[in-house]
């Protein structure tokens, strides 16, 4: 598997306050069967690191990563908290995008109204390619928006916890709905030293309930496309 949506990277964000915590979750997720992980530290309120910030501390964790024997594959990304005036911080470039490609990865207020269709066409005519995270928990946007956003040239993910009842049952109820009409392209942990990682019993949920095809597109498949440009 893939998990492209992470909080891993220690001291950078909400996800992990050391190395151990960081080094822990790395070990739990090749148990489970991941081996490639894209790390995406917020960019929103108090995690405000540059770019260059962030990259510098990722070669260092990826670095000490190797030096313990952790057979995994590393990626660096963000999840980009998208405020009213956020185009400045994409024409200005100071977003990371996943392993350096045209994918970015983006998050909005659970319950405040936001355009998210709208958001998504216009880094689309910036020449991004935007994956809305965790699309399930935004309560004001149904499964019409997730078309629209399919329609435009967007991406949606959503979160493991969401399949396997570890988060509230309307999440469930329209992950379900997205799965039926396809318009779910990846399954994401968003792991967090707090928050347990539950790929691997999502992947089997998936695998039992939508089928092989689809299981293998949405943990692996899609995603190795997008590590690969």
């Amino acid at each position: 598997m893939i998990d492209i949506h992470t909080h891993v990277l220690p001291n950078v964000d909400d996800g992990s306050e050391s190395y151990q915590n960081s080094l822990d979750m790395l070990k739990n997720a090749c148990e489970q069967g991941i081996a490639d992980l894209i790390i995406t530290p917020h960019l929103r309120d108090n995690y405000r690191l540059t770019g260059e910030q962030l990259k510098a501390e990722f070669n260092k964790f990826c670095a000490q990563v190797k030096e313990d024997g952790v057979d995994i594959n590393l990626y660096l990304g963000q999840e980009v908290f998208i405020e009213k005036e956020f185009k400045k911080l994409f024409t200005d470039k100071s977003v990371v995008t996943i392993n350096n490609s045209s994918f970015v990865l983006i998050e909005f207020d659970y319950e405040q109204d936001f355009d998210i269709a709208e958001v998504v066409y216009d880094l689309i005519l910036l020449n991004y390619k935007p994956i809305v995270a965790h699309f399930e928990r935004y309560i004001y946007a149904d499964i019409s928006v997730a078309r629209e956003i399919k329609s435009l040239g967007g991406y949606i993910q959503i979160n493991a916890d969401s399949l396997v009842g570890k988060s509230k049952k309307a999440y469930f109820k329209k992950v379900k709905k997205l799965f039926k009409e396809g318009l779910v392209d990846f399954v994401s942990s968003d792991v967090h030293a707090f928050r347990e990682n539950n790929l691997k019993k999502a992947f089997d949920l998936v695998n039992k309930k939508f089928g092989a095809y689809t299981a293998k597109a949405v943990f692996k498949e899609n995603a190795l496309v997008m590590i690969n440009g």
